[in-house]
């Protein structure tokens, strides 16, 4: 996370709400209207900032008597009559707490604004979901699209908007074709809910912040009144922990892939703007989305983590509600914006740089291209003996490698944040290295892996890591994998690998672009280790990568010269309007604040302890939020790995202090995960209540 206080977001997921309320409810006061800003650059046929508005907070009421809690940004109409589209986003985060902008800009420019929090979360009335983008969340968006469309003022037309969570669903609403709703725009989101996301990593378990803080932030009352009444711990309190939810679900299948648009292209009919960065654990959708669906696509993948385009680290940003609203204009205000003219995915190519876990700035630039990239080449690499990369087979050989679960700390948590050097990675792997360039060149899309390879136990991950050997020996991330074993010929029917026998592999690296300059080697890097972004397989094993085969390659995706791409004209990012009741006092969020690795050399233990913490104020309140997360796993006892997270809030209000504590222990044997989840609330220092769940969940070739 970046820029906030630490709240529950998907790793690095700051920015996820550029709208906040300052409390829901009819009963409020709308804020005066404000004037409008300056304009912000130029644009063929696009809304000027012209409009004045107002914020309003009021109720949705679903079907069934349940109401959403919603805030509006309202442009002032400038004529009799004059009606405008809306633009919907909905989350779980609780609007009323974060001390952010309002979404000004596109209110400035014509558009009714409306966030609204999930039921039983945040303002809003209910139950807490069963787990993300419920049926029931998916519903009840479709009925609020419909409700929106006919609020006085608007023209009928609704466009769903949103960062992660709120791209996430708003991709699934569009499969759900509401009439009223006619184009979406995505950030950092992902079309494949198993592979993707953050439970199953790669196809693999994982575990990170977001779900300790996600279960945590599930538990907090309704604002904003706070109360904890028996409704409260019937319905937020006591509901089931999603972390459990998901561990009973290690197979992919129906539960996943119910809602994922990968397989089911055709059910969205509708133009889709998306945004993804180049390190960001999401951007594989984009190119897929580009390829496979049959509607209006205009996207961008620039160099970001989990971040928005305008405030985006590492950079360089751009003001992305410009485009945005270019593209809004076209669908929802019959506008020509000329945004049809545009090519259909821009994209930033990164120069080849050296290692930085603290990169704040990306060398390279943008270019604009057709999706694939017309006059890709792919060019092959295959290991060799004497850990060489060549452009044909050597001689036939084997090469083994001790599996060492603790290795694989250097990668990352989820393949989508700036790295340092891999070295200490590359220690626990089978590494080969190209010649010394010569000639630049640059590789743009899902590098290609052939690997032929054998296990003396029934469960391996084979991770692959594209490199980038600097002339002073670092060694820089370029693209990367893991596959895990059981699913080699499908992830809906995994099957264990029988000892001793050869296997053929297949599997593309995430997108990348990356220039390899001369003086520069080209690095692959083979290992069954990636603690702690994949939990530790639990045997002790050797494997053997078999070379000088066909079956053992890495092909790049070789793109031509740049001179003949256009280059779009991005405007700078320019200033938000801070909310004036609420400010961030200090914020410690992922992956800043203690980040500690240690290694025991006696025993053979290693680990990986983050915490962070963040303090502000809304109005009259004032939050304080910590987390923590440890890992731990063993080289010896990979099978005993475990996991210790922990997530609160102490929340400061006239006349009373709560605080609530989640923690999240995952501990595992050869064939069990061993979970318990607890929760505490306390009111002026007296705890009312304390739960735990605890449950034995079998692993499932993980």
């Amino acid at each position: 996370m970046t820029g906030r206080a630490v709240l529950p977001r998907r790793p690095g997921a700051a920015g996820l709400l550029l709208l906040v309320a300052t409390a829901a409810g009819p009963a409020l006061p709308a804020p005066a209207a404000r004037s409008a800003a300056s304009p912000p650059g130029t644009g063929a046929g696009v809304t000027p900032p012209v409009y004045e508005f107002v914020i309003e907070n009021g109720w949705l009421p679903m079907r069934d008597g349940v109401r959403l809690s919603v805030t509006y940004v309202r442009p002032v109409a400038r004529a009799a009559g004059e009606t405008f589209p809306v633009l919907f986003d909905f989350y779980p985060y609780r609007k009323d707490e974060y001390p952010d902008q309002y979404p000004t800009y596109f209110a400035r420019r014509g558009f009714i604004m409306a966030t609204a929090d999930i039921r039983g979360t945040g303002s809003s009335e209910g139950h807490v979901p069963d787990r993300e983008y419920s049926e029931q969340e998916l519903d009840d968006a479709v009925e609020t699209i419909g409700l929106l469309a006919r609020l006085p003022g608007s023209n009928g037309r609704v466009g769903m908007w949103g960062k992660s969570w709120g791209g996430f669903n708003s991709i699934q609403v569009a499969m759900r074709r509401p009439p009223a709703l006619k184009a979406i725009l995505a950030v950092m989101a992902t079309d494949d809910l198993f592979h993707d996301d953050v439970h199953h990593m790669d196809g693999a378990f994982h575990i990170d912040q977001f779900m300790p803080a996600q279960d945590h932030e599930n538990t907090l009352p309704q604002t904003p009144g706070y109360r904890l009444d028996e409704a409260y711990f019937r319905d937020r309190f006591g509901h089931d922990p999603w972390f459990l939810t998901y561990a009973r679900h290690q197979r992919d299948g129906d539960f996943w892939r119910r809602n994922s648009l990968r397989w089911q292209y055709d059910r969205i009919q509708i133009p889709c703007y998306l945004i993804g960065g180049l390190l960001d654990g999401y951007r594989d959708s984009i190119p897929r989305m580009l390829e496979n669906m049959q509607v209006p696509i205009r996207a961008v993948i620039g160099p970001y983590k989990h971040d928005w385009p305008d405030t985006g680290v590492p950079g360089p940003d751009y003001s992305w509600q410009h485009e945005a609203v270019r593209f809004w204009d076209y669908w929802l205000k019959d506008r020509d914006t000329g945004i049809l003219g545009d090519p259909p995915l821009v994209l930033f190519m990164r120069d080849g740089h050296g290692p930085d876990a603290a990169l704040k700035t990306t060398p390279g630039r943008w270019i604009g291209v057709d999706w694939p990239i017309r006059g890709t080449t792919w060019r092959r690499l295959y290991p060799a003996g004497g850990r060489d990369l060549r452009d044909r087979p050597g001689e036939a050989a084997g090469e083994s490698l001790r599996y060492v679960p603790g290795f694989g700390i250097a990668t990352g948590l989820w393949w989508g944040e700036p790295t340092g050097d891999m070295r200490p990675d590359d220690a626990g792997a089978l590494v080969y290295d190209g010649e010394v360039l010569k000639e630049a060149f640059e590789i743009a899309g899902l590098p290609r892996v052939r690997l032929r390879v054998s296990a003396d136990r029934p469960l391996a991950h084979w991770a692959a890591r594209l490199e980038d050997v600097q002339p002073d020996g670092s060694v820089s991330l370029v693209a990367g994998m893991l596959l895990n074993g059981s699913q080699r010929n499908s992830r809906l029917k995994p099957e264990l690998l029988e000892p001793g026998r050869t296997y053929d592999l297949e599997f593309d690296m995430h997108f990348t672009t990356w220039t390899y300059k001369p003086g520069h080697r080209v690095r692959l890097a083979v290992s069954n280790a990636l603690f702690p972004m994949i939990w530790p397989t639990p045997y002790p094993m050797t494997t053997k990568l078999f070379l000088g085969v066909e079956a053992t390659r890495i092909e790049l995706p070789v793109v031509p010269a740049a001179a003949a791409r256009r280059a779009p004209v991005f405007l700078p990012p320019e200033p938000q309007d801070p909310r004036t009741d609420g400010r961030f006092i200090e914020s410690v969020p992922w992956p800043e604040g203690f980040y500690e690795q240690t290694r025991d050399l006696w025993t053979g233990r290693t680990s990986v302890e983050w915490k962070g913490h963040g303090d502000f104020e809304v109005q009259d309140r004032h939050y304080h939020t910590w987390e923590r997360n440890y890992y731990e796993t063993s080289d010896g006892h990979a099978a005993e790995s475990r996991f210790e997270g922990e997530a609160g809030r102490r929340i400061e209000l006239p006349g009373r202090v709560l605080e609530l504590r989640s923690t999240l222990d995952v501990r595992s044997d050869q064939t069990t995960f061993h979970i318990t989840v607890a929760r505490s609330v306390s009111e002026n220092g007296t705890l009312l209540k304390h739960r735990e769940w605890t449950e034995a969940v079998p692993r499932e070739f993980n």
